[in-house]
């Protein structure tokens, strides 16, 4: 019986499982006398692409190092495909799943530095995971949302690509801007405060053209703003090198928008 056939076997009862690559190792030395050196987990995920193996046998994903979540075979996946290329020390994106169905891109679509763009299904599925994360971090460890800036601001990037069928930057606050569409480089601006400014740093002020701001509020996110940053001057001022837009007077000279996910 091969390694493949072995895992399922052996995990057949531990669907949706954290399993440690040790405990499965050592279950397979019990049952089969396996080999542990021939026990690579890695080469069986459905999110993760090894060097010199055939990516075509999927049982887990793979959560952290030693750490995977076992999902057996033709699971309905959906989530991005990881490859760390040999030399490297940084992973990429070179594929993608979509309820079970796999695509792998072409190589002229992602080159070394990974793929440039990653489809709205995904990032559907990325805003779904964060808001997980955000409503832990809330409920069951008492954080507040101003506590939280870096999860609630990539969450508000999310819908920003969502929002404006564009795609996320490739590097964080690349050129002062974090989403790219139809052309427009866009800086979104998320926030849980229910007073105060919006700081923007004049430095970049012309590296990007649109404002995309979002409030966090009341367990729910808005858009306030979504348009040239031009129209926002009036009501901003400058402190210390930086701009400052009222979030009072902000919301007062805009309506809040639905978000659309179609």
């Amino acid at each position: 019986m091969i390694i493949y056939e072995q895992i399922k076997a052996v995990l057949d009862s531990k669907i949706n499982q954290l399993l440690t690559s040790s405990d499965v190792k050592a279950a397979l030395v019990k049952q089969f006398d396996s080999n542990p050196a021939s026990v690579i987990l890695s080469d069986y995920c459905y999110n993760r692409m090894n060097n010199g193996a055939i990516f075509n046998h999927h049982l887990f994903e793979y959560v952290n190092r030693g750490i995977y979540k076992y999902l057996g075979e033709c699971y309905p996946y959906t989530g991005l495909i990881f490859h760390r290329p040999k030399g490297s020390k940084e992973d990429i994106v070179v594929g993608e799943w979509k309820s079970g169905i796999k695509t792998i891109y072409k190589q002229s679509s992602y080159g070394e530095d990974g793929v440039e763009f990653i489809s709205k299904e995904q990032m559907i599925t990325l805003y779904e995971e964060y808001n997980k994360m955000l409503r832990y971090e809330m409920s069951l460890l008492n954080c507040q949302p101003t506590e939280l800036r870096h999860l609630i601001g990539r969450i508000g990037e999310f819908l920003c690509a969502i929002h404006t069928n564009g795609h996320l930057s490739r590097q964080t606050n690349q050129h002062g801007f974090d989403v790219i569409s139809k052309g427009r480089r866009i800086s979104v601006k998320t926030t849980a405060q229910t007073n105060g400014f919006i700081t923007v740093n004049q430095n970049t002020f012309s590296h990007f053209d649109d404002f995309f701001i979002v409030h966090y509020l009341d367990g729910e996110f808005k858009v306030v703003y979504y348009g040239p940053k031009e129209e926002l001057l009036d009501i901003a001022r400058t402190y210390n090198n930086k701009l400052e837009i009222d979030l009072k007077r902000l919301k007062k000279q805009t309506q809040a928008c639905s978000l659309n996910f179609q």
